[in-house]
């Protein structure tokens, strides 16, 4: 999966590659790589992109810029587990 606003985010969140390594376990030349196109990212380093740039991982790959909170409040576990299951 291809990850169109990786190199903007994290900039925007004031870090280099290799912080962003250390915080989301991602190796520096993977997200070097994902920000150039080279490779593409599987669900589980797209979720730890997220987590490291303290986003939502939809927002990594281009869908939805925010969640509003009434939504994820109003989400039940099973919408929840069916995300999950997505790879997200």
């Amino acid at each position: 999966m291809d990850l169109p606003h990786l190199r903007d985010l994290r900039r925007r969140a004031v870090m280099s590659q290799e912080q962003l390594a250390q915080k989301s376990g991602v190796a520096r030349d993977t997200i070097s790589k994902l920000e150039t196109g080279q490779r593409r990212a599987y669900p589980t380093t797209i979720r730890k992109l997220a987590e490291g740039l303290s986003v939502e991982p939809q927002v990594l790959v281009g869908g939805v810029e925010y969640f509003e909170s009434e939504q994820k409040e109003k989400e039940s576990p099973e919408e929840l587990e069916k995300r999950k299951r997505v790879g997200f």
